[in-house]
């Protein structure tokens, strides 16, 4: 899937409201400048969308569930590293309960290669598998 592909779908799952697939993306990125481009569309479409923006840093994030979405929002989740920090799978647990409440909430998810391969591997982390894949 193209970055233009996956801008599309994001748009329309956003317009088309929880429960929709393309909300939970998984994206490796070869290099930074990649990267940037991924996070810098999503913003925008996100934006467009009207929804509350969650922006975290995997480096860096506490393992705190308060940080994701009460009610409706996105969650951009990057800098997913090797081997990952023990808060991102705890995040990615918390915003799983979040989608199966119902809420209008996404995330995207966004590393190199070898973290997001990391983070697939951790205990728990099998609802990656139902999301939609982007590699650029």
């Amino acid at each position: 899937m193209t970055l233009q592909e996956w801008s599309e779908e994001l748009a329309e799952a956003l317009a088309t409201g929880p429960g929709a697939w393309a909300m939970m993306t998984v994206a490796t990125c070869r290099d930074t400048s990649s990267g940037a481009e991924v996070v810098q569309a999503a913003r925008s479409i996100v934006a467009a969308a009207g929804l509350h923006l969650h922006e975290l840093d995997a480096r860096h994030v506490e393992a705190d569930p308060g940080l994701l979405p009460t009610e409706a929002g996105y969650v951009i989740l990057h800098g997913v590293g090797l081997p990952p920090r023990d808060a991102v799978p705890v995040l990615i647990g918390a915003f799983q309960h979040l989608v199966r409440r119902g809420l209008f909430v996404g995330m995207l998810v966004i590393g190199p290669p070898a973290g997001i391969s990391a983070l697939r591997r951790q205990p728990g982390m099998g609802f990656l598998d139902c999301a939609e894949v982007l590699q650029v």
